[in-house]
């Protein structure tokens, strides 16, 4: 007897152990792995195990949990068991992925039903509640009458649903509770050995049916899609569906087979596999899992975490089982629950506790009720019409967008008001005072940002603070009438104010000690900002994880998704560069008399001024030759979509150049090459446009070598505060839509949206007509912005374009957009330049595409990291130019891959124009340096492209070069986060 007692035992630990380690495996998405399989039937086996866990593992507990009704503490137990595990188990994870750390998942920790955290473990807590019901419910019918009430129920699943459950959210867990039953009701039923071999074979065919029928109609189903007969309309991995009536034979086969080894399993065992549930379920697990490297091999690295999880489950599940239960306020309500056994009186007593603790800390909560509603106020006065830009090209509504997708950030606005309110209420003592003032304070500064977004595209940022002193410029601007409705709100709530404090004085709870605590505390919080955007520190993870999330690239969507609060307060300490070693006014006029030598050295050999150029930069937005993208392959029937910008090779400076961006980050192209200055300097991803030249009052520009500098975007004016910075650049004239200059010849093609390449040129050309001297004009295009939703008609390109990046039909219809859009921009040019070839004056264009379109995955980039961040340039000298001194083209070798950055120093030696000192270090670090760019392996610091697009590690420069670099830095570092010393020195940069 002892002997079979202690062989059940041994069959029962390994029973369990292989359950875990089925369960355990599951960790991982094996998608990717089934995929690569050569039998096409083992793609979906991960979904058939997964399917087949859901339905067993209730059928288990349903079996174990039948011997007697339980009370409501057990599903509180599990509820317990469930937080303690994600709890160690999330902090482990934010550990170890600090920049994982999410608001969501901390809500996740203390409500895994409600954040949907695992369906399997939903399905288990929701049964036991209703367990002593399914008991009384089973009890009274016959054998019969429940085997076919459940076998109806399993069949009615099926049909409602058509196979189709998705068991994607936790409430999917009610359905589990069919299961449950089932395992209640098989607990109890005799099995004989006829019935368990009719059981095995109906399993096994099952099996078969599903393996075969899924693979079969996925054939099915493809073939249909090549064809054009649509089948989107079905699913079908139908039969391979927790609903499924033939996974549910295989499912009940399984549990008969091991029925007397389930039987004999305890609810204490069944509580160790709460915590198996959810390692297995847990959202964070894949990433978490993954994150470990032991060996080389991936399968081996998995296998080792898979058998040391299981470790940790069997330790964990004992430490809690010992441990959990025997906290006092945790055993008190247990107790509690297992004398009630009346779940409706359970409900009413937590009802009860529920509102005796509204009323007792109702002061509080309606307090930080008000000031959520004045954050999320706060958040839609930013709003466009109740309109949040998403996009470019998309807007969406600002209430439904906020609540759902902000709804953490609007929650830390409230923490800091609330905290605002704490330091006033310790400095005021009046509850009503306090409040108004922080309600008066919260709507005013968005109001406020408003008028200013309103008027000049962009938000207060800290560095305008200053600029109260002056308010008698200010008024006027803001209007009469605007001034008077801000005079007359004051006046009310003043009045307000003392009418409460007089006729309904409230005092909240807590002797001045605490309040001090409080407004200490708060004070401290305030300080947080300081840190904001310090990348890697603990409180730059737990903002972002609260949903702040600044991108600085459109400030006017910044603070509506943001909040007028948080937008501010992520302005006040931006990390821009890491002060270079004995930087100061001293080195600075170091370096002046350095370049100025070698300044003179250069120009003993250039006879031309810039200022008597007409220069062009135009950037043409998201412009890539198409036939330089990755694996592209065209039908040999299509044109070369960018025959003549090709063609360019031979008549002018010629080449690829570098963008700091992909799909994105025109602003910041936009500023290299007016600047010479380069992203890849900075410590960390900035927008400078945004972040850096607000700052000055005054930024260096090539404009500032030419009498007169204009800019021409046939576009919205007020992205990356284009507006205020041209007038920080001193330009002279900004066309653009809604600007008091108009865009002549609008011309948009197809479908699209935008203003055409042609508006851009027609505009260009009139700029360059309307002056006789020299000027500098900034030409920026947006046709081939994205989307690229089959604009055009007639279009040659669709469904001639294949390629490894082009793996889905979406896709190709996009990248034939595009492409189709390039033959258009390459049309244009040819225009262009063939009327500027006609001007009897000196014209040199920079033609340049500033990063590639957003067509294919950016996963890409990690593959292909030089060629997706590269595009066309050409630098291009009319006719007059060329007669009187201009290069037809610089040297090919030299100039094949160029940085944005070093426009300034290739159009000064093409155009064979005089430098000041700061050019002539822009020229030395153009010929003497490699190419400079972000790091494309998204790490801090630059990367060095060679000429042939070789990636260059900065150790195998030499001394010379490396002091090159060094003066670069400084000489950034000056003009972004430094003293700007160099716009002291007369003749720098002018």
């Amino acid at each position: 007897m002892n002997k079979n007692k202690k062989t059940l035992k041994a069959v029962q630990v390994i029973c369990m152990l292989a359950a875990t380690l089925f369960m355990l495996v599951q960790m991982y998405s094996l998608k990717g792995v089934a995929a690569q399989a050569h039998y096409s039937f083992v793609r979906f086996m991960p979904n058939m195990m997964h399917n087949a866990t859901l339905m067993i593992v209730p059928m288990i507990f349903g079996a174990v949990y039948s011997r007697k009704k339980q009370s409501a503490s057990e599903s509180y137990k599990y509820w317990l068991l469930a937080m303690a595990t994600l709890l160690v188990y999330y902090v482990l994870f934010f550990f170890k992925v600090p920049g994982r750390f999410n608001m969501w998942r901390v809500w996740g920790m203390l409500f895994p039903i409600i954040t949907s955290t695992s369906v399997l473990f939903a399905g288990l807590f929701f049964s036991l509640l209703v367990q002593s019901h399914l008991s009384d419910l089973l009890h009274k019918l016959t054998v019969k009458q429940n085997l076919i009430v459940l076998s109806g129920l399993t069949l009615l699943g099926f049909a409602l649903s058509a196979g189709n459950l998705s068991f994607q959210y936790s409430i999917y867990g009610l359905y589990l509770v069919l299961f449950f039953a089932w395992g209640m009701f098989l607990a109890d039923l005799p099995i004989n050995g006829k019935l368990l071999t009719l059981s095995l074979i109906s399993g096994v065919i099952s099996f078969f049916v599903v393996v075969i029928g899924v693979s079969g109609f996925d054939a099915v189903y493809w073939s249909q899609i090549i064809s054009g007969n649509g089948g989107g309309d079905w699913n079908r991995e139908f039969l391979n569906n927790p609903s499924s009536p033939l996974m549910f034979l295989l499912v009940v086969a399984i549990f008969l087979l091991f029925k007397k080894v389930i039987m004999t399993l305890t609810k204490k065992d069944m509580r160790y596999f709460i915590p198996v549930i959810i390692f297995m379920d847990a959202p964070i697990s894949p990433r978490f899992m993954n994150d470990f490297h032991f060996t080389g091999s991936g399968a081996l690295d998995k296998l080792i975490m898979i058998v040391v999880m299981t470790a940790i489950t069997w330790l964990w599940a004992a430490v809690l089982e010992r441990y959990l239960f025997r906290i006092k306020p945790l055993a008190k309500t247990i107790d509690y629950l297992d004398n009630e056994p009346n779940l409706a009186k359970v409900c009413e007593a937590i009802w009860s506790r529920f509102t005796r603790f509204v009323a007792n800390n109702r002061v509080k909560l309606l307090t930080w009720a008000w000031f959520y509603v004045l954050s999320f106020g706060s958040f839609l006065i930013e709003a466009d019409n109740l309109r949040i830009q998403i996009s470019t090209a998309a807007t969406i509504n600002a209430i439904v967008y906020l609540l759902g997708t902000k709804f953490f950030a609007i929650i830390l606005t409230t923490i800091f008001l609330d905290a605002l309110f704490s330091i006033f209420y310790f400095v005021t003592t009046r509850y009503w005072t306090s409040n108004m003032l922080v309600s008066l304070i919260a709507i005013g500064w968005a109001i406020a940002n408003k008028i200013k977004l309103l008027l000049r595209g962009e938000p207060i940022y800290p560095t305008e603070i200053s600029e109260i002193v002056n308010w008698k410029t200010l008024l006027p601007m803001v209007g009469k009438t605007t001034v008077i409705a801000i005079l007359v709100a004051i006046i009310a709530v003043i009045v307000l104010d003392l009418f409460l404090e007089r006729k309904v004085p409230i005092k909240k709870h807590g002797s001045w000690k605490r309040r001090g605590i409080w407004a200490l505390l708060s004070l401290l919080l305030f300080m947080t900002p300081l840190r904001f955007n310090h990348d890697g520190g603990v409180i730059y993870h737990i903002n972002r994880g609260f949903d702040n999330r600044q991108r600085f690239r459109n400030p006017e969507r910044d603070i509506q998704v943001n909040g007028p609060v948080l937008n501010f307060l992520n302005y006040i300490d931006l990390q821009i560069m890491d002060k270079p070693t004995g930087y100061s006014a001293s080195t600075m006029k170091q370096l002046n008399d350095k370049y100025s030598k070698i300044a003179e050295r250069i120009n003993k050999n250039r006879k031309n001024d810039l200022r008597d150029q007409t220069v062009v930069f135009n950037l043409s937005e998201s412009f890539v030759d198409p036939n330089t993208f990755p694996t592209i392959r065209f039908d040999r029937s299509v044109p070369n979509p960018v025959k003549f910008i090709q063609s360019m090779k031979s008549r002018s400076s010629y080449g690829t150049m570098l963008s700091a961006g992909y799909g994105g980050g025109t602003a910041n192209m936009e500023w290299e090459t007016l600047t010479g200055l380069n992203m890849g300097l900075f410590k960390s991803t900035l927008t400078p446009y945004v972040q850096v030249v607000p700052n000055y009052d005054f930024y260096p520009t090539i404009g500032m070598n030419f009498d007169y500098r204009s800019a021409v975007h046939p576009f919205i004016g007020t992205y990356y505060s284009r507006r205020e910075d041209y007038h920080r650049f001193k330009f002279d004239k900004f066309v653009y839509s809604g600007s008091k200059y108009k865009i002549i010849d609008q011309k948009k093609l197809g479908k699209s949206g935008y203003n055409s390449d042609y508006t851009t040129y027609a505009n260009g050309l009139k700029q360059i007509n309307s002056r006789k001297d020299g000027q500098f004009i900034n030409l920026i295009s947006i046709q081939n912005h994205m989307p690229y939703n089959n604009w055009y008609a007639n279009n040659e390109y669709m469904g001639k374009i294949s390629g490894d990046l082009f793996n889905t039909p979406a896709v190709r219809v996009q990248m034939a957009t595009y492409v189709k859009g390039t033959q258009y921009t390459d049309q244009a040019v040819k225009q262009f330049i063939g009327k500027i070839d006609r001007i009897k004056k000196p014209i040199t264009v920079v033609f340049y595409g500033d990063h590639y379109p957003s067509v294919v995955s950016q996963s890409y980039t990690s593959k292909y990291p030089v060629e997706m961040h590269s595009t066309r340039y050409f630098i291009y000298s009319n006719k007059y130019a060329r007669d009187h001194g201009a290069k037809t083209r610089l040297p090919r070798k030299a100039n094949n891959f160029v940085s944005s950055s070093d426009f300034i120093a290739m159009v000064l030696q093409q155009t064979d124009s005089k430098v000041t000192p700061y050019q002539a270090l822009l020229t030395e670090v153009h010929k003497k340096l490699p190419a400079i760019t972000i790091n494309f392996n998204g790490d801090k610091g630059y990367e060095l492209i060679g000429r042939k697009g070789q990636v260059i590690d900065p150790k195998y420069l030499t001394k010379k070069q490396q002091k090159l670099l060094a003066d670069y830095e400084t000489v950034q570092y000056d003009m972004t986060a430094g003293k700007a010393y160099g716009l002291q020195m007369k003749g720098f940069y002018k």
